[in-house]
């Protein structure tokens, strides 16, 4: 089954070559989440590691353009006296592009554990029909 979400670069300082755009100036210096997606017949399941953000810190969107936004910041308190450290306060911000087979008003989103999990069914009529076979 092919999908039309389509890949982002992974960069971290968010600098983009034609700048950022005025209504995410905030996520300037925000951080790229790794990412799963899984595809099946009922839709796509997309995964986004997210450690140390709370449920009340995320936000998911889809606009006007079929673009799934997740922007979210978590809670980290920079530790004093760190030696070495991954994880860092800050905003985390991730688009995918969907294509027009999603059913984007049933998007279902469940945060645990550090990873938040979206799920994405398709449109009916855009389900994998199956035929059936006479003898």
């Amino acid at each position: 089954m092919a999908t039309e979400i389509s890949k982002s670069k992974r960069d971290v300082s968010r600098k983009e070559a034609g700048g950022m755009p005025e209504n995410l100036k905030e996520l300037e210096q925000a951080f790229l989440p790794d990412a799963c997606v899984y595809e099946n017949e009922d839709g796509l399941i997309l995964s986004l590691d997210v450690p140390g953000v709370e449920k009340g810190q995320v936000r998911v969107e889809v606009d006007e353009s079929d673009t799934l936004q997740v922007y979210a910041r978590n809670g980290f308190k920079e530790p004093e006296g760190a030696l070495f450290r991954e994880w860092a306060p800050g905003n985390y911000h991730r688009s995918f592009r969907l294509g027009q087979g999603f059913d984007k008003d049933s998007i279902q989103a469940r945060l645990d554990m550090g990873v938040l999990e979206l799920r994405i069914p398709r449109r009916e009529e855009a389900k994998p029909k199956r035929v059936e076979i006479q003898a």
